[in-house]
């Protein structure tokens, strides 16, 4: 699920806040599309001394072609359900889900 884009002018850029349900100690990384309105996210590192969140960020970072600084954990730190803000137009974001979503067998 997305909330409402916001303009910040000192950065020029988009944020968006994404809401996302990790699988940890998945057999590959890949991100599966949307379902019940979280972006459903597996990564291959284990939940254990923040592993699972740098592969999240890595994973996101190279899906989206945004820097790793663009996107902060807001929650969910310790939780395989997290809020994550990207840096990200909003149009950008929904056409890269689209595709994945589109042959996802969620």
């Amino acid at each position: 699920m997305t909330d409402k884009k916001n303009y910040d002018s000192l950065s020029l850029g988009f944020f968006m806040k994404v809401r996302l349900k990790v699988i940890a100690n998945a057999k590959q990384d890949s991100i599966c599309g949307f379902n019940g309105g979280y972006l459903k996210v597996k990564v291959s590192k284990p939940a254990l001394e923040g592993k699972a969140n740098e592969a999240v960020i890595m994973l996101i970072s190279s899906f989206f072609n945004v820097r790793k600084s663009d996107i902060k954990i807001l929650s969910g730190e310790r939780s395989n359900i997290k809020t994550l803000e990207l840096n990200i137009e909003e149009q950008v974001f929904n056409s890269k889900v689209k595709k994945v979503s589109q042959n996802a067998n969620l």
